[in-house]
């Protein structure tokens, strides 16, 4: 069996010389009859398959190659405020020194009586903080023992409360016993006495 003819396109030119295509079928005759420039433009937005599976994997690798440079900006920043964070942390930290310095530079440019109050000022600054340090932990010590005693109160006063709590319950106990017994009591006492009244009523009713 002979292979079906595919159509094909035949190329001509129009009366002002425009390029045209000529679209025919498998028998050769004309179907359509279009522009080059149009024709040609939708040929370059139809892609074959080989083609679509390339255009995908150039999509996935610029993607892959975006989010590299994405993640890779990011950790330049995060490298960046971490060097940041560090430098004014070492500025910190070096901070007092300087200021120490320079304030014992001025202090060197004062007059001796200026310098001997800065001395006397200094030396009454640092008796201040000694003052502070110690009554901070004499106040920490204070408080400590406060805490301990009261905790102390309250375990004494918790047991002499179960105590006192079981001391009433026995002596509730003990009084209900003591009732009951009275109780008794007078209810012989009674039986008895109605026994004697019957018994002196009606001799030999008794038991």
């Amino acid at each position: 069996m002979a292979a079906k003819k595919k159509a094909r396109r035949t190329t001509h030119r129009s009366s002002k010389g425009t390029k045209l295509y000529a679209v025919r079928d498998s028998k050769g005759r004309i179907k359509d009859i279009q522009t080059y420039k149009r024709a040609h433009s939708a040929d370059l937005r139809r892609k074959s398959k080989k083609e679509a599976p390339a255009k995908a994997k150039a999509k996935v690798k610029a993607k892959a190659r975006t989010k590299a440079k994405v993640v890779k900006r990011k950790v330049v920043a995060k490298s960046r405020v971490a060097k940041a964070k560090a430098a004014v942390r070492k500025a910190v930290r070096k901070a007092p020194v300087k200021a120490r310095a320079v304030v014992k530079k001025a202090v060197r440019k004062l007059p001796p009586k200026a310098q001997a109050a800065v001395a006397k000022a200094e030396k009454a600054m640092a008796k201040a903080e000694k003052q502070v340090s110690k009554t901070t932990a004499k106040a920490e010590s204070q408080l400590a023992k406060t805490v301990k005693a009261v905790k102390q109160t309250a375990a004494a006063t918790a047991k002499q409360a179960e105590a006192a709590v079981a001391k009433a319950q026995d002596t509730a106990e003990k009084g209900a016993a003591t009732v009951m017994d009275q109780a008794m009591d007078l209810f012989k006492k009674a039986s008895d006495a109605v026994e004697n009244v019957v018994e002196n009523v009606i001799p030999g009713q008794s038991k």
